[in-house]
């Protein structure tokens, strides 16, 4: 995930790029731990792979199967980053040179070369990919435009209530000892992740277990400020 990072170059709403997917399928490869399975991103595939009919019946399911968990920050917070497979680390739904998923990939896929993330002192930041410069010969795309076209009114609230409350919630982890870590961990999975009806609104959901993250988090650290 180092490597990826550091070819990842940031810019700006305003700037322009030139692009052309050539449909190689070399942006699916080399990915191991690079593909972020956000928790909008596991629910829409949750959706799309039990509507298809696989035994999906929750998020777990899909982690369990797709997914391996990576660190994304000392203090704890961690993140789900797609399965690869093969001695060329491919993503896991990678075949024959498409993608299995299409209609459901993660944000990160859609948004490819961009990636928007959470800037350190709040709000958003973009970067762009420069990890497959063969790309980038074609017209000039604007970054702001390239991101709103692949991207729904969800994907924004999703965005608004899970990066803003980012900060806070690595703050807390960092304060927790070892032992109040592990259970600290165990909700941030629960709420992050779990505590999803496949049959409702994600939004909604989304909105009121980040809530109940924060306020469980906030007393264990109140709890570890009197001890």
């Amino acid at each position: 995930m180092k490597e990826f990072m550091m070819k990842m170059v940031p810019v700006e709403p305003k700037e322009h790029f030139p692009f052309h997917c050539q449909q190689c399928g070399a942006c699916c490869r080399h990915v191991k731990e690079s593909v972020p399975l956000e928790s909008l991103d596991a629910f829409r595939l949750a959706k799309y792979l039990r509507d298809r009919g696989e035994a999906i019946q929750c998020m777990d399911d899909v982690l369990a199967r797709y997914a391996v968990p990576v660190l994304l920050h000392e203090s704890g917070y961690m993140v789900f980053m797609l399965g690869t497979v093969g001695t060329d680390d491919a993503c896991i739904f990678l075949r024959d040179n498409k993608c299995t998923i299409h209609a459901a990939k993660p944000k990160a896929c859609r948004t490819y070369p961009v990636s928007v993330g959470p800037a350190e002192r709040g709000g958003y930041e973009a970067y762009l990919s420069m990890e497959q410069p063969h790309h980038f010969n074609g017209p000039q795309q604007s970054v702001k435009k390239w991101v709103q076209k692949r991207c729904s009114r969800q994907d924004y609230d999703f965005w608004k209530t899970d990066i803003g409350s980012a900060q806070e919630i690595a703050r807390h982890l960092e304060k927790l000892s070892l032992e109040q870590k592990k259970g600290a961990l165990l909700q941030f999975l629960r709420y992050k992740y779990s505590e999803f009806d496949l049959d409702k609104p994600f939004t909604e959901q989304f909105t009121e277990n980040n809530q109940k993250l924060l306020e469980a988090l906030r007393n264990q650290a109140q709890k570890g400020d009197k001890e």
